[in-house]
C-alpha cells in the first residue's frame, strides 16, 4: 500500500518526486500511546522543538519515564508549571488525564471515526485545536490524507520547495495521500535540506 501511495504522489508532483528521491525510504512507526503523544504535542504547542523537548523531558523524568493518565491527573497544576508548562497547557493536560483515566475508550474510540469526526471529537476539548488533532491523526492513527497546514515545520519545508504557490491547490495533487507527502516534507526538513 505505501509503495503504491508513494508512486502516486511521485507521478503527480515532480517536486515531491525529487524530495522522495533525496529522502529515500521513509521508515516510521505509528505512536502506540495516544495519551502520551497528546501530552507531548500539547506541551509543544507554540514552542520551538528544543524548548518543547526540554520541558517534556522534565515531565518524563519526574514521572519515572511513563506518561500515564492516572499519574498525570494526580500531579498538581503548580507542579506541572514548575516543569515549564504554561498554565493553560497544564490545565488541558490534567483535564485530559482525568478524562482518559475515567474512560480509556475516549481515545481508543477515535480509531473508529472518520477523519472529520475524529478532528471534531478531539477539538471539543479545551486546549486541543486543529494542529494538535491533526498531529494525532497523522502520527497515532496513521491516517493517510491529513494536510497539516497549521504546522510550522510543514510550512517551512513547503515554502522552501514551493515558495508562495497556493498550498491547497498543490496539495490536491497529493490526495488521498497528503499525510504521506507531509511526512516526506518533515523528513526533508529534518535532514537539513531546507537551507
Amino acid at each position: 500500500m505505501q509503495q503504491y501511495a508513494i508512486d502516486q504522489i511521485r507521478q503527480a508532483d515532480p517536486i515531491l518526486d525529487r524530495v522522495i528521491e533525496k529522502v529515500g525510504v521513509l521508515d516510521y512507526e505509528v505512536e502506540q500511546d495516544g495519551f502520551a503523544f497528546l501530552v507531548q504535542v500539547i506541551i509543544g504547542q507554540m514552542l520551538s522543538a528544543k524548548a518543547a523537548d526540554t520541558i517534556h523531558a522534565r515531565l518524563v523524568a519526574a514521572v519515572g519515564g511513563r506518561i500515564d493518565p492516572i499519574i498525570i491527573a494526580s500531579i498538581d497544576e503548580e507542579v506541572l508549571r514548575g516543569f515549564g508548562i504554561a498554565r493553560r497547557k497544564a490545565q488541558t493536560i490534567r483535564a485530559l488525564a482525568t478524562l482518559v483515566d475515567q474512560d480509556p475508550s475516549v481515545l481508543k474510540n477515535l480509531a473508529d471515526l472518520d477523519d472529520r469526526q475524529c478532528l471534531a471529537s478531539l477539538c471539543q476539548y479545551k486546549g486541543i485545536g486543529p494542529w494538535t488533532a491533526k498531529m494525532y491523526l497523522i502520527f497515532v492513527l496513521d491516517r493517510m490524507d491529513v494536510l497539516p497546514i497549521e504546522d510550522g515545520a510543514f510550512l517551512q519545508a513547503y515554502r522552501f520547495l514551493y515558495g508562495n504557490e497556493d498550498m491547497e491547490r498543490r496539495a490536491s495533487l497529493w490526495k488521498p495521500y497528503r499525510s504521506l507527502a507531509a511526512r516526506y516534507l518533515y523528513r526533508f526538513l529534518d535532514l537539513g535540506y531546507c537551507r
